[in-house]
């Protein structure tokens, strides 16, 4: 048996480490032992919260593998087995009521499904726009473009929109199999060459959702930015979101969105991710530290270098490197600039056909 991967601050970064060796492990069949866990949806308490429990029970499913894991845990012991392709089914509530991001399944199980040998679906029920999480909207418009530009092939479509509280939301994907990972190079500082906005109501007032979507069109073309828009009416839940979306000259895809709050002005959502947006395209880096973060365990498995500039050593990323060492030393590097600058993110890549 291979030693086993011991990671004893697997909640950092909002259980980004946590997340990270999941997937790696699972594709790789290493043993894991997580300690330090932490409950983060919506306030952080030490112990396994449901959302994470799911995944760790999801990942021990696909992989036909052994898992000792309770609620309010302190440890994950995993053993995996081999990926298997399948349909499957999994509910981040299905342990105790929690809006928690099913993102977080997709993100996880993204890596052994790409690498078992067949097609896969997920059918997942969680929340599709809370906080901890890339919303729906950000997956569809961000994630998968940028995993299909490394090589990943998944389809993702949002069926009913979860929010916080209640969650409940609906989401399906398809995964196809896959031998080569590309790098991903992204040093030079973000340019867009297309903007994208998108609003997204659910059980409110249309108007409330026009003027979100008018507010964050006024506040790009005050940045000469003049970007495509979407107004999209859904059925599920109560709540608002709105996403900025851009596309850089070499295909790749970042993503600012902002969530309603109950009481809160449509105006705000539309600063909040604009601002967002604006700050990270003068911060001169080439991708945000929390995409970079949720990159980074399919990036450990490409064939060959990938090298980025991010704005920020964000916890989330520092999480996600220090999980990727604890897998496969030396793989994964994250300079400081001592000037201010971006931070530097450099990584070998293993090549996915041999870390399987």
């Amino acid at each position: 048996m291979p030693n086993p991967v011991l990671l004893p601050e697997a909640g950092a970064g909002r259980n980004q480490a946590l997340r990270t060796a999941l997937g790696l492990c699972a594709l790789a069949g290493r043993p894991l032992v997580c300690r330090g866990l932490l409950d983060d949806n919506p306030r952080p308490k030490p112990g396994l919260g449901p959302g994470h429990l799911t995944v760790a029970q999801a990942v021990a499913m696909v992989t036909n593998g052994s898992l000792s894991a309770e609620l309010g845990g302190e440890e994950i012991i995993l053993e995996p087995g081999r990926p298997q392709a399948g349909d499957y089914d999994f509910d981040v509530s299905g342990q105790r009521q929690s809006a928690a991001p099913l993102s977080w399944l997709l993100e996880t199980l993204l890596l052994p499904l790409a690498a078992a040998g067949g097609e896969s679906s997920l059918y997942m029920l969680g929340g599709t726009h809370v906080m901890g999480g890339p919303t729906s909207d950000e997956i569809r418009q961000v994630l998968v473009p940028n995993w299909r530009l490394m090589g990943l092939e998944v389809a993702y479509t949002e069926v009913t929109p979860g929010f916080y509280p209640e969650g409940g939301g609906e989401a399906e994907a398809r995964l196809e199999t896959c031998a080569l990972i590309n790098p991903l190079v992204a040093e030079e500082a973000f340019a867009p060459a297309r903007v994208g906005l998108e609003v997204l109501s659910s059980g409110l007032p249309v108007h409330l959702a026009e003027q979100a979507l008018e507010g964050a069109l006024a506040r790009l073309e005050l940045h000469g930015i003049k970007p495509q828009t979407r107004l999209r009416k859904a059925r599920g839940g109560v709540g608002m979101a709105l996403l900025v979306w851009a596309e850089g000259q070499n295909g790749l895809r970042v993503g600012f969105n902002a969530l309603g709050r109950r009481g809160g002005r449509p105006e705000a959502l539309a600063t909040e991710a604009v601002e967002a947006l604006m700050a990270f395209l003068k911060s001169g880096a080439g991708l945000p530290a929390s995409l970079a973060a949720r990159l980074l365990a399919p990036l450990a498995c490409a064939r060959g270098l990938s090298r980025l500039s991010v704005e920020a050593a964000s916890r989330e990323l520092k999480a996600a490197v220090k999980a990727v060492e604890a897998v496969w030393p030396g793989c994964a590097r994250l300079y400081d600039d001592p000037k201010g600058g971006p931070a530097l993110l450099r990584v070998m890549g293993r090549d996915l056909g041999r870390a399987v």
